[in-house]
């Protein structure tokens, strides 16, 4: 476990910021990928390790599957896309890259059978070529970790930032910590965050702290910090999905099959599939292009067809989908009709 500690200046600097990126979650995939056993992400995984590029092993051997790792995430300051990210990467400052490698070849934290490649200390060279090799690793294994699926996460990322900024707006701070359960644990003034290994405490000294979701941060938060400037916000990378269901609405959406389209009729498969996301009704119509009551009504016949599940969250009426509803979506009708 790990313990920050919070003054009140910490705590008016706490803020949700902007998902890492592709860079950033192609370096955090590399650290999954990497893990023989874990039940979230095996489907993926058992797919991705059979198209494993010729080079990732320059990244394994600066991103291990456990321990501390060379953070070019925050060098790199959350660049969208992996062409801005690499781009962003080539325009780091040398001073920072070097104070990170630094870091991790000094890290207690680092794999008991593994260290920083030697190597890794020509990534600030002004020459570039390491960091070129690097760059190319990242934008090979990135295409292989989310073949076409990167616009999918990328949007439900910017979902799940707005969602714990909503929470934050009308919740306050400790609404936002509460949301971190099990991963971190509110007691005023610490935040005590969940590690596989005993970590020294942390006064943040009214640096405050940044949260970012992250699709393939696991099984515990993350958290990194700047080497060059020590005003700035500690980051606490956290874990945007809980379950497999998470993982795949975060893959992308599902389309509905004609089969589907035929049993519900066009708008109502339409507004499964929004329902899939996750939505409130003044959601659900914003997506189908009908008024709320439209949209209250097609959720009410879901509802009452035992595919959705509704819940009133204080002002708004929040739709989720059944196993039945995910069944049917998935276009598995045959297990669908067992259910039902």
């Amino acid at each position: 476990m790990k313990r920050l500690y919070f003054t009140p200046d910490d705590l008016s600097r706490v803020r949700v910021g902007a998902p890492l990126g592709a860079l950033g979650e192609t370096l955090l995939a590399t650290r999954t990928v990497q893990r023989s056993r874990t039940a979230l992400f095996e489907g993926w995984r058992s797919q991705v390790v059979t198209a494993m590029p010729e080079n990732f092993g320059v990244l394994a051997d600066l991103v291990p599957a456990d321990g501390s790792f060379l953070d070019l995430i925050t060098p790199t300051r959350g660049a969208r896309t992996m062409s801005e990210g690499i781009t962003a990467l080539h325009l780091a400052s040398r001073e920072e890259l070097r104070r990170e490698v630094i870091g991790a070849a000094n890290c207690e934290l680092w794999p008991p059978t593994m260290r920083l490649p030697d190597w890794a200390a020509n990534l600030p060279d002004r020459d570039n070529r390491t960091l070129s090799e690097v760059a190319a690793a990242f934008e090979s294994f990135h295409s292989v970790a989310f073949a076409d699926r990167w616009t999918h996460v990328q949007s439900y990322l910017d979902v799940a930032v707005d969602r714990m900024a909503r929470t934050m707006a009308t919740e306050g701070v400790e609404g936002l910590f509460a949301t971190l359960a099990p991963y971190a644990r509110w007691r005023a003034p610490v935040l005590e965050v969940a590690t596989r290994r005993v970590c020294r405490d942390r006064h943040l000294d009214g640096r405050g702290l940044v949260l970012v979701p992250a699709l393939f941060v696991w099984p515990e938060p993350i958290l990194l910090h700047s080497t060059v400037d020590e005003t700035l916000p500690l980051t606490m990378v956290v874990p945007a999905i809980r379950d497999m269901a998470d993982f795949a609405t975060a893959w992308g959406p599902r389309t509905p099959n004609e089969a589907l389209n035929a049993l519900l009729g066009r708008t109502r498969a339409a507004a499964l599939q929004a329902i899939a996301e996750g939505c409130s009704t003044t959601e659900l119509a914003r997506q189908l292009g009908v008024t709320p009551a439209t949209a209250s009504e097609h959720a009410s016949i879901l509802r009452e067809a035992g595919l959705i599940d509704s819940q009133r969250h204080r002002n708004a009426m929040r739709h989720q989908l059944t196993t039945l509803g995910a069944a049917l979506l998935d276009g598995d009708l045959e297990t669908g009709l067992r259910i039902a």
